[in-house]
């Protein structure tokens, strides 16, 4: 895997962590050759909608692993409720669940849905549904992700779930964070100052990916892999 040492366009994403949650950096540059479908798979309906891997599953799977070992020092002591936010961290979700179960570190979880993207752009918006509040009370709780964008979504689902559910603790883990631009987004530096203790696997380039649970209008979750989507896929809008 090519990932950076630095990166000149990260908003300050890494201030304020210690080393070990520092993210595994996917480098804007890299580039995987992905024209072997047995190594990577994809149905045929897809043929043309995807780029170029980004992430493979063997790597997404090695880091969840890694990022199970960092809840599992931080909660030994402890049974953490995990929150899936439904659709997108579903597979990550599941993958964190095994590898905290192969630690023997106890915990409860439950599910959510944050609905915030419409196509290929962050509405602005969420509509939070789906989670018994009362189980959160008094408990230490993670908040699972599939992707840190804008952060405008996790920025409107903690303060809700630290009012309703008013749990001992918040955190959240993700499997993605988006390096992106404060001066195309600026609304990105304060929502994200209100997520800053998170537990991250890979910080990836400013791009448009599909795969392992990430949609686009409900397609491509299926992917084992997260793959840049092709022009082609974007012009064809969630159709096959």
């Amino acid at each position: 895997m090519a990932h950076e040492d630095s990166d000149k366009r990260s908003e300050g994403n890494d201030q304020g962590r210690t080393a070990r949650l520092i993210p595994v950096k996917i480098a804007d540059s890299l580039t995987i050759d992905s024209s072997d479908k047995n190594k990577f798979p994809y149905p045929a309906e897809y043929e043309g909608h995807l780029g170029s891997v980004m992430i493979s599953y063997d790597d997404i799977t090695a880091r969840t692993a890694q990022l199970a070992r960092l809840i599992n020092e931080d909660y030994k002591n402890e049974r953490p409720v995990l929150i899936c936010v439904l659709k997108g961290a579903s597979p990550f979700f599941h993958q964190l669940l095994s590898g905290l179960r192969d630690l023997k570190q106890g915990f409860t979880f439950e599910f959510m849905r944050a609905k915030s993207y419409v196509g290929d752009s962050s509405s602005g918006s969420v509509n939070i549904s789906g989670l018994d509040y009362s189980h959160l009370e008094g408990k230490a709780c993670i908040i699972v992700e599939d992707i840190v964008d804008t952060g405008l979504t996790l920025s409107q689902v903690i303060p809700t779930l630290q009012k309703l559910g008013n749990p001992k603790s918040l955190r959240v883990c993700t499997l993605l964070e988006k390096r992106i631009s404060v001066q195309r987004h600026p609304e990105a530096e304060s929502a994200r100052m209100a997520i800053s203790d998170r537990y991250v696997g890979f910080s990836i380039p400013d791009q448009f990916i599909i795969g392992y649970g990430l949609d686009f209008n409900e397609l491509y979750r299926d992917l084992k892999d997260i793959w840049v989507i092709s022009e082609l896929g974007i012009q064809a809008g969630g159709n096959i």
